[in-house]
């Protein structure tokens, strides 16, 4: 932007303003940049957006969009709700993996996922989009054509009932007569989503990889097999796709198995640590676009 100036405002606040060329005047074009908050998927790993969404709330970082896949996409509809994160954490180490899981005769899944979509409308209150406090966007994939497809209205349930559907763990969600599976297929972590919608920030959290895309899991069931198998082909495309967001949140829970349920406690608390570290560098790009 040409002619930028810069203008006195309070410490904590963001002012973008720019010159006028003929008027030689300063035109305020908004009070701070709109931050955007992508989440990524991960499974039971995805308990440390829990964490993250803790420690960013205490900052008083402000969120303008949210956007998720899978698990990420849970976390940002209750994030985006205005839900208690306090009691949604007391709620999680609570959590048994029968709560949500029904297995089922193998077709397209082993499990059947009507467990998981009540539990879904249960913590969503049978809310839609158009009830939410910030603007969300849910990644799911149309499994029958390979779209990837943006939820932004309808019933928040549904969307995310979508959005999770590991293939071949969760059977396929049927909405409207399409198919969807897991939005991680084609977009694990949507920043791009976020920066299409207007964010001029981009805060992303990577609950699958490792900042040196190391896996210390181990193999003890089915769903590890599984979820480390899709861990392992997302490493290959890791290599050749950068993330492009301005702070990048990698909580430590690359030992802990994505089936592991019974650590959501860790995930959380790991969480929390990663996000502690990542404020500075959040306060700091936000600074960095102070006018």
């Amino acid at each position: 932007m040409q002619g930028v100036d810069k203008l006195s405002a309070p410490p904590d606040s963001f002012v973008w303003v720019y010159l006028q060329p003929k008027k030689g005047c300063l035109i305020v074009v908004k009070e701070r940049p709109t931050v955007g908050l992508a989440l990524g998927a991960g499974a039971a790993r995805g308990f440390a957006h829990l964490g993250v969404l803790r420690v960013l709330k205490d900052a008083n970082i402000p969120i303008d969009l949210v956007a998720g896949s899978s698990i990420g996409s849970v976390f940002g509809a209750l994030f985006a709700l205005g839900s208690d994160l306090e009691m949604l954490t007391g709620l999680a180490l609570q959590l048994k993996p029968n709560f949500f899981m029904d297995p089922c005769v193998p077709r397209r899944g082993l499990i059947s996922g009507r467990k998981a979509h009540a539990l879904l409308r249960l913590l969503t209150k049978n809310k839609t989009f158009s009830d939410l406090e910030k603007d969300l966007y849910v990644v799911a994939v149309d499994i029958e054509n390979g779209d990837k497809v943006v939820f932004e209205d309808g019933l928040l349930a549904d969307a995310l009932r979508a959005s999770i559907s590991v293939p071949g763990v969760f059977q396929p969600f049927n909405l409207n007569g399409r198919l969807f599976v897991d939005g991680a297929v084609m977009d694990r972590i949507p920043v791009s989503v976020l920066r299409d919608k207007g964010a001029d920030i981009v805060v992303a959290v990577d609950v699958k990889l490792t900042r040196e895309l190391q896996f210390r899991s181990r193999i003890n069931n089915i769903f590890d097999v599984f979820f480390q198998s899709l861990d392992l082909l997302e490493r290959e495309v890791a290599k050749h796709h950068l993330i492009d967001a301005d702070v990048l949140i990698y909580p430590d829970v690359g030992d802990i198995s994505a089936a592991a349920f019974n650590r959501v406690g860790e995930c959380i608390d790991r969480g929390a640590a990663a996000a502690r570290d990542a404020v500075p560098r959040i306060k700091e790009a936000m600074g960095e676009r102070k006018c």
